[in-house]
């Protein structure tokens, strides 16, 4: 082969390859605006698909951006694709990048989907300020399956704190672990460095700011209903932080005959219950234990009646999608109308659609009769709870044999779909005769 065709043969190659990466680039950027169009239109787990062939890089970006409560469905099935170690060190990569770039609740995020929960609670430590305390502890409180010993690592936290010059903070991290005294050592020690900062003022209003504890209570508590009704879940849990810390140190006095101050700390104890209900939910959802999880999203939805924001809504209705549908439809429906934004409504009806055609389509369980059964007992209705006597009609559910009234239990299916002991889905024929 002479000079003049190896220049040939090398030109060759060279287009070849100018072609294959062309080629390669434009699908690529076939597939990123599909799944754009996907994710404008809130169906964000299609839209993952598509990023997905294109790079884990961009697929993880779209997990962020997608709501709460699809969040873990979108995990899921990124684990269909990609190794989780693999998927764990991107989000480690885009934190860090997050946090160049000051978005400090993308980047906790970020390493709480890569299961790096101190490191989140970090972020805010060295990126927040003084008011994102609260935020960090409550990651901790969030993981006690990664995080076994919660005051040690509260520790570490204002450990951390304190090195990196954060001296109010490391001292709010020991006063939410009741360490009151370490917390005012460490505001004395600091004094001289924290006069340099400019700081003197504000620690000192801080040591101070609970010596009127009801006006202070009252005011946290006002907050938190305000961004409870908002939707405001992690501003709410800083508001209540500040009101618990208060009610804390009060707890220390035997004896309290103030009246209006005690019902304030049981609000503050009730909120707080509530809190962890959904923590604990949160967590166990995330593990796929979805009955647990639907029992405690009950619990909740009761405790919060009316005040229950779109976004637990929508997690409790993630929860009720295997087993109970047509409860999860009708959650996604209640979530749609109180969201903030029209592509979460958007996309909270695209679900509740979604679970309704499939309700629509007769399976096994949604054809079982449930047979009337007329006979001299005593039993208690499940739905009304009242005894059955011998002249009411009364029906069993064929999965569990619970009894109930024929007419309470026809108007329940109508609107539930499913057995309220079993949860499951039945359907109740008309009986031949009622006795009356």
């Amino acid at each position: 082969m002479n000079a003049t065709d190896l220049v040939l043969l090398l030109i060759v190659i060279g287009i070849i390859i100018i072609i294959i990466i062309s080629s390669r680039s434009s699908s690529s950027g076939k597939k990123l605006r599909k799944g754009s169009q996907l994710e404008r239109r809130g169906q964000f787990l299609e839209a993952l698909d598509y990023y997905a062939k294109v790079s884990l890089d961009q697929a993880i970006k779209l997990v962020l951006r997608t709501p709460e409560a699809s969040q873990i469905l979108a995990l899921r099935r990124l684990e269909k694709k990609f190794h989780p170690r693999t998927i764990e060190q991107a989000f480690i990569r885009l934190a860090r990048t997050l946090i160049n770039n000051n978005d400090i609740n993308a980047a906790a995020m970020a390493y709480i989907l890569a299961n790096k929960p101190f490191a989140a609670s970090k972020v805010f430590i060295d990126n927040g300020g003084l008011e994102y305390v609260p935020r960090s502890v409550q990651i901790i409180d969030q993981y006690p399956s990664l995080i076994h010993d919660r005051n040690q690592a509260i520790r570490n936290l204002a450990r951390h704190a304190y090195n990196t010059r954060k001296f109010q903070e490391a001292a709010e991290l020991l006063r939410t672990i009741g360490a009151n005294e370490e917390a005012n050592t460490v505001l004395i020690a600091a004094t001289t460095e924290m006069r340099k900062q400019g700081m003197d003022k504000e620690a000192e209003n801080y040591i101070s700011r609970a010596g009127q504890p009801n006006i202070a209570v009252q005011h946290y508590l006002e907050e938190v209903k305000k961004e409870l009704n908002d939707g405001n879940i992690e501003k709410m849990r800083r508001s209540l932080n500040y009101a618990r810390n208060i009610t804390e140190k009060l707890s220390n006095v035997k004896k309290n005959n103030d009246e209006s101050l005690n019902d304030l700390i049981s609000q503050v104890n009730e909120y707080d219950r509530l809190l962890k209900t959904l923590d604990s939910a949160r967590d166990i959802l995330r593990r796929h234990q979805t009955n647990q999880a639907v029992a405690l999203y009950d619990e909740l939805l009761e405790g919060l009646g009316s005040d229950v924001p779109a976004s637990i809504l929508a997690e409790a209705a993630l929860a009720n999608e295997k087993e109970n549908p047509r409860i999860a439809a009708e959650l996604y429906r209640q979530a749609s109308g109180k969201a903030s934004s029209s592509r979460a409504a958007q996309s909270f009806n695209l679900r509740a659609k979604k679970l309704e055609i499939l309700l629509e389509t007769p399976t096994k369980s949604q054809q079982i009769i449930v047979e009337n059964i007329e006979a001299d007992v005593q039993e208690s209705c499940i739905v009304c709870r009242a005894i059955i006597n011998n002249r009411e009609s009364l029906v069993r559910c064929p999965e569990c044999g619970s009894p109930a009234h024929y007419a309470h239990l026809a108007e329940w299916l109508k609107i539930r779909g499913v057995c309220p002991i079993c949860k499951k889905r039945v359907k109740l024929n008309r009986p031949e005769k009622l006795r009356f």
